[in-house]
């Protein structure tokens, strides 16, 4: 008797926690079903007849559909419309492949007019001084200036004096007539710059020794 009355007594205390489970199921149907319906809200408004349509850039209309769920359809509509409204950029090669004007060649006439104004800025001078003197020989040192605005590629003296046999001479050759020469190494003058040579000769009692001789300057 204690057992079966035992087991009575449980009875409504089971049928209280299930009717608790039940609420509870309710409660959360109820709160699903308010979500669904504010969601019909947003999407349709006041009308629920309106067919559900998005317009993109009057180009293409999409319909969105009744499942619970937008979010795959709301990103390919977004992705639709960026494909849509970005422009399409230049080609970067359309300007890298215009060609290049190239710089005219100077003219025959330019060219001469160039060369004709560097020889005309073109000078220079030729100082002598008597290191040794003998009896009848003189050594002599020769001092080149650029006394110009241009560069020389070469320079010449005229050492073709009077009573003055040269039979040797050094940082110069000879040319002809009397004249001499720069070296390969020493006729590069800058404007200003200097190069020294000498030779010895064999004078006699009449002979004079210039202070300077005439220089050409070779551009």
């Amino acid at each position: 008797m204690d057992d079966a009355g035992g087991a009575l007594g449980d009875s409504p205390g089971r049928r209280g926690r299930l009717h608790g489970r039940l609420l509870q199921v309710l409660g959360a149907v109820s709160v699903f079903a308010a979500l669904i319906a504010l969601w019909q809200w947003g999407v349709f408004g006041d009308d629920p007849d309106r067919d559900p349509v998005s317009v993109l850039e009057g180009l293409e209309t999409l319909s969105i559909p009744d499942g619970p769920s937008p979010s795959g359809t709301v990103a390919s509509v977004h992705a639709s419309s960026s494909a849509i409204e970005s422009p399409s950029e230049p080609s970067a090669s359309a300007t890298s492949d215009a060609p290049t004007s190239a710089s005219p060649s100077p003219s025959p006439s330019e060219a001469a007019t160039s060369s004709a104004e560097e020889s005309s800025s073109a000078s220079c001078t030729a100082s002598l001084t008597v290191n040794q003197e003998w009896d009848d020989s003189v050594e002599v040192q020769i001092e080149v200036v650029n006394t110009g605005s241009v560069t020389l590629g070469a320079w010449e003296i005229d050492l073709g004096l009077r009573d003055v046999e040269i039979y040797n001479h050094w940082n110069m050759r000879e040319l002809d007539h009397g004249w001499y020469g720069s070296e390969d190494w020493n006729g590069r003058l800058d404007p200003e710059e200097d190069a020294v040579a000498g030779f010895q000769a064999e004078i006699d009692d009449r002979a004079e020794i210039p202070g300077s001789v005439t220089c050409t300057a070779v551009v």
